[in-house]
């Protein structure tokens, strides 16, 4: 199986919020991603796998750049394809993209339970900088007071 990784722009809009939502618990809508990606440097990128003579979609990541820095605003992996090297490729095209685009630091937000992202993101790099104290809703969806906290994540790309 090769992984291919490929821009995605307005027209991908309904599959972003599909992966979404096979990745994450709360799925954003295709509204969602097509106001976005409309923001000013906003980019994303898709990335797929040839399974049976077709291309199989494995996960995204979307990213916006601005005023020297570059936010990661979601990378999601389709979870049979979890542990293959899928969010390394895509966290790897966010970091070409906003080299490209001169940025000098990239910032992200993680859940504090979700151990392989932050694994990840260790790993390429990136280093806790803050905490935001139940940023994402609880497991029960109730609201913010039973939720986990957000690792505010750095990685500088000066030399």
């Amino acid at each position: 199986m090769s992984l291919e990784i490929s821009p995605a722009g307005a027209g991908s809009c309904a599959l972003l919020a599909r992966l979404h939502g096979l990745c994450f618990s709360e799925a954003w809508t295709q509204d969602a991603f097509a106001s976005l990606l409309a923001m000013p440097g906003a980019f994303a990128f898709l990335a797929s796998t040839e399974e049976s003579a077709q291309q199989m979609p494995a996960g995204f990541a979307l990213a916006r750049a601005g005023g020297g820095e570059c936010e990661i605003i979601a990378l999601g992996v389709v979870p049979a394809r979890r542990n293959t090297g899928t969010g390394t490729a895509l966290l790897g095209a966010i970091v070409a993209q906003a080299r490209l685009l001169c940025v000098e630091d990239l910032l992200l937000e993680v859940a504090a339970d979700n151990a392989a992202a932050i694994a990840l993101y260790r790993a390429a790099a990136f280093v806790p900088v803050g905490r935001r104290k139940s940023y994402y809703r609880g497991e029960h969806g109730a609201g913010r007071e039973d939720g986990v906290d957000a690792i505010i994540m750095r990685r500088t790309l000066l030399p």
